[in-house]
């Protein structure tokens, strides 16, 4: 696989993730993200996802081009 096709790959898991993570914390659906769920409100750990997938996807990326250097 291109490195630049494993980058829009990752880049478009990360833009559904991100965009569904703002959306829920949307006025329309504030309920949903004040929902708790292990104590914490959806909103807080949906911004965990975000942050700790980012990391993820940035470390897979360069990983991926020194493969291919």
């Amino acid at each position: 696989m291109s490195a630049t096709r494993f980058a829009m790959i990752m880049l478009a898991i990360y833009t559904v993730l991100y965009f569904g993570v703002a959306l829920m914390t949307s006025a329309t659906f504030k309920d949903i993200a004040a929902a708790e769920v292990l104590g914490l409100p959806l909103a807080i750990w949906g911004g965990l996802v975000i942050i700790i997938s980012g990391v993820v996807i940035t470390r897979l990326y360069l990983n991926k081009m020194t493969e291919e250097q």
